[in-house]
């Protein structure tokens, strides 16, 4: 039943270890996708933000699989990277990374998620170790992140990055331009924005609610340094990340990659209505036409 807590069998292909090739990226991305699906159907409300989550899968894979330094058994490590996760109504897929990871056990997705009472909720906060911002209303990831870049560089800890996850729906609030002049004001190059472009917010394309394109020429004139990639593609992430973490490039200069997205990736019912799969239901039929798209 939906909404129980049950258990589901989804077997684990992908284990955390140093250096990932990009084969094993793309296994985490697909773990990634078929534990959203799993902790949706036993979620204490039956749903989450599943279009969105499934859209960063690759994202978020390449960041806990290869990118961020971090030490899941001591989460306020003083040398630990930090991730902002800006689109927070997302925290399905983040939560379901962490106990990749190792920051807390795996069936806890399954039984926790949108539970009263317990830390796994559909907005993540700091209660949970390893959580690093609160989310709530939408626009402010890039302003908290901006705030931890400054403060390692402040702290002189050359070897400490600060990541923002952020939506395109994001990028129509206006707190998120502050925060890019801001990062670009102080020179933060230790700071780097991930941004899921999917084209879609809650109601609609973000060509017809708010257009963001020229959207690489609109980072560059706030003096960030711009790279854009296929964000389903875990080499061109990786490689992505790799640079903008050299502190070499663009001195001074915040770093943002633009990753185009599909809304609901990996499954195709979803894809094909992406507006009305912001969030959703499953039921048990949708979990198993899900699964089946997923190889399982």
């Amino acid at each position: 039943m939906v909404g129980t807590g049950s258990l589901v069998d989804i077997p684990v292909i992908s284990r955390y270890k140093e250096r990932l090739s990009d084969a094993e990226l793309m296994d985490f991305a697909l773990q990634l996708r078929r534990d959203i699906i799993g902790l949706t159907f036993c979620s204490g409300t039956g749903s989450s933000h599943v279009g969105g989550e499934l859209s960063a899968a690759e994202i978020i894979a390449v960041l806990y699989g290869h990118a961020l330094n971090l030490r899941p058994e001591e989460p306020e490590w003083a040398e630990r990277d930090v991730l902002v996760l800006g689109k927070g109504h997302c925290a399905a897929l983040l939560y379901a990374a962490m106990a990749w990871r190792g920051f807390f056990e795996r069936g806890r997705l399954f039984t926790d998620f949108n539970v009263a009472g317990k830390l796994l909720q559909e907005h993540c906060n700091m209660e949970l170790p390893g959580v690093e911002a609160p989310t709530g209303s939408l626009g402010m990831g890039l302003s908290n992140a901006c705030g931890y870049a400054w403060c390692m560089k402040h702290d002189a800890q050359p070897n400490r990055r600060a990541y923002a996850l952020i939506g395109d729906g994001e990028c129509t609030e206006g707190q998120t331009w502050e925060g890019a002049a801001l990062g670009a004001q102080l020179g933060l190059d230790n700071l780097i924005c991930i941004v899921d472009y999917n084209k879609y917010i809650i109601s609609s394309t973000t060509y017809e609610v708010c257009d963001l394109e020229p959207f690489e020429e609109r980072w560059k004139a706030f003096r960030w340094h711009v790279e854009r990639v296929d964000g389903h593609d875990a080499r061109a992430l990786r490689e992505a990340l790799d640079r903008c973490r050299e502190p070499s490039l663009a001195p001074g200069c915040p770093r943002v990659i633009l990753c185009d997205t599909r809304k609901g990736a990996g499954i195709s019912f979803m894809e094909e209505d992406a507006v009305h799969w912001h969030a959703g239901h499953l039921d048990e039929e949708l979990y198993k036409k899900c699964m089946k798209e997923l190889g399982l």
